[in-house]
């Protein structure tokens, strides 16, 4: 088959190539193993500057294709402000228009796009507008009820497949009589084989490694941190960050008060790599509010690693995380139940690791890429039969 694949944005700020989004990665490592199994594929994405480059995840030798992005970003993609503010019509236009020409100048059998529900929109959106080979999309997360959702029931029903990770968002989904294939996937990063055979320091950190946002739960953090910081002068509790507009303000007064806990911001000073901070921590704390992506792919990768894992039980990470087995799952907001679990680590050490090899034996057999192609292709031969 001759695959099309949409993902918006997948170029990133140079020095960042690989420091990339779950809604990249997995489309692209998805991209690498249709391409393995002798499928063509190849990228569509939204224009970009100087200032930005494509991952080294994307796959060698994909062709690309460069459309216009109709979204009105405002600095979303510097992390200097929110989410943007809507849609420009006009560009919307030119990239509806931009999509069909490339898919008809390379005779495409099927066009797959990733996304929310924007995403999903402008699938059905292109076969209303005349796009005469199927529609499928990949949907890492939903938003409803929607507005204007007269008109956008219409662009879902002209959507030929659907497909999801989770049974969190299928129900999600199903809810709204979206008719829905879960497809399960795995990480694309592989964190142990990222580090290689340089040598760890033994374990001694407790690492949160989100950006410094209430919505991640970094106040969650700081509060557990700073209550648990002087029981344990010998564990460095860190907090491994990037940019961000939204940043916790005061967060380095913590920092301060106790000279065991530090705040590391992208890039790491000394050399030090986000493989290293991981594979040479006990555990790690995230207790998200805001779940970007379902399944959310940094609690994915820290299990996968070999390291246990606090977040909260939320979305769909109960369905990643065994309460108990593999990290423990605490209420939103709840700074004593987070305590509670980091200490319950922290005082039983080998329990601890051995809760770290669970979770790597258990992502491997649960979240894996093994049945992705044989799976995805079923979708692909019934939407265009």
């Amino acid at each position: 088959m001759k695959i099309g694949h949409f993902v918006s944005v997948v170029a990133g700020q140079v020095g960042f190539e690989r420091n990339v989004s779950g809604h990249i990665q997995v489309p692209l490592y998805g991209m690498k193993l249709l391409k393995d199994e002798g499928h063509e594929v190849h990228l569509i994405t939204n224009e970009f500057d100087d200032n930005r480059t494509l991952p080294t995840c994307l796959p060698k030798d994909v062709q690309v294709h460069l459309v216009i992005d109709a979204r009105k970003r405002q600095g979303v993609l510097e992390r200097t402000t929110g989410e943007g503010s809507g849609i420009n019509p006009t560009k919307l236009y030119r990239q509806v228009a931009q999509i069909k020409r490339i898919c008809h100048e390379e005779q495409f059998d099927l066009l797959h796009l990733y996304g929310f529900n924007r995403t999903a929109h402008l699938a059905g959106g292109l076969r209303m507008m005349g796009l005469r080979i199927p529609v499928v999309v990949t949907m890492f997360g939903t938003f409803f009820p929607e507005r204007f959702s007269s008109i956008t029931k219409r662009l879902w029903r002209r959507v030929d497949a659907v497909v999801t990770a989770t049974e969190y968002t299928v129900h999600k989904l199903e809810r709204e009589h979206i008719q829905v294939t879960r497809i399960k996937h795995g990480v694309m990063r592989d964190i142990v084989a990222e580090y290689g055979d340089k040598p760890l320091e033994p374990p001694m950190r407790v690492l949160f490694w989100r950006d410094l946002t209430v919505e991640n739960g970094a106040d969650v953090t700081l509060a557990a941190y700073d209550k648990l910081a002087e029981k344990y002068p010998d564990i460095h509790f860190e907090l491994a960050v990037r940019k961000h507009w939204n940043e916790i303000p005061d967060a380095c007064d913590i920092t301060r008060k106790h000279s065991n806990v530090v705040i590391r911001r992208f890039p790491y000073e000394n050399g030090i790599s986000l493989p290293q901070l991981l594979l040479e921590s006990i555990c790690v704390v995230m207790p998200i509010r805001d779940i970007s992506i379902n399944p959310q792919l940094v609690i994915v990768e820290t299990l996968a690693a070999g390291i246990p894992i606090i977040t909260t039980d939320h979305r769909s990470n109960p369905e990643i995380v065994q309460d108990g087995v593999t990290g423990f799952l605490v209420p939103l907001d709840d700074v004593e139940a987070t305590t509670v679990a980091i200490d319950g680590m922290l005082a039983d050490r080998q329990g601890t690791l051995e809760m770290g090899r669970r979770a790597k034996e258990d992502i491997a057999k649960r979240w894996n890429w093994d049945c992705y192609v044989s799976e995805i292709e079923c979708v692909y031969k019934r939407v265009i039969g």
